[in-house]
């Protein structure tokens, strides 16, 4: 959740693409079980046509998993809606380092100003603060 807010534009179609690699990366030991449960949820904004949103994993360039958002809300211009994809990852050498990042891709646009954002500032101004951006890995 950043002091400053980024967005991240659905007006343009997008191939799968980290969102960010400082802030969004989580390096693990992949469990015995060789398969990791994973998470990614982040705020939508800015349009009533929600377009379609992949949310998914990367690890460097290769997409590790992947799916169509699904969406928590109804979409408006100012509304703040979730978007969440999660899954299983599985197929892990079990005690093996791995580094994955949250990325995200657009496959079908959304309306004018349609964005997946999230961070801003801790203030009193109206539609300038969107939340977090999750990312979570988990044993399984």
């Amino acid at each position: 959740d950043p002091a400053v807010a980024v967005s991240k534009v659905a007006t343009s179609l997008l191939a799968m693409t980290a969102f960010d690699t400082t802030n969004a990366r989580i390096t693990f030991t992949a469990p015995d079980s060789g398969k990791v449960f994973w998470r990614v949820q982040c705020p939508f904004t800015g349009s009533g046509t929600l377009g379609a949103v992949f949310l998914g994993v990367l690890e460097s360039s290769t997409v590790k998993a992947r799916m169509s958002a699904l969406r928590h809300g109804v979409a408006s211009s100012n509304n703040l809606i979730y978007q969440e994809g999660n899954g299983i990852i599985s197929g892990l050498t079990p005690g093996a380092s791995y580094t994955y990042d949250a990325a995200y891709g657009i496959e079908i646009v959304s309306g004018a100003s349609g964005a997946l954002k999230y961070g801003g500032p801790n203030n009193s101004t109206e539609h300038d603060a969107y939340g977090a951006l999750a990312f979570e890995i988990w044993e399984v």
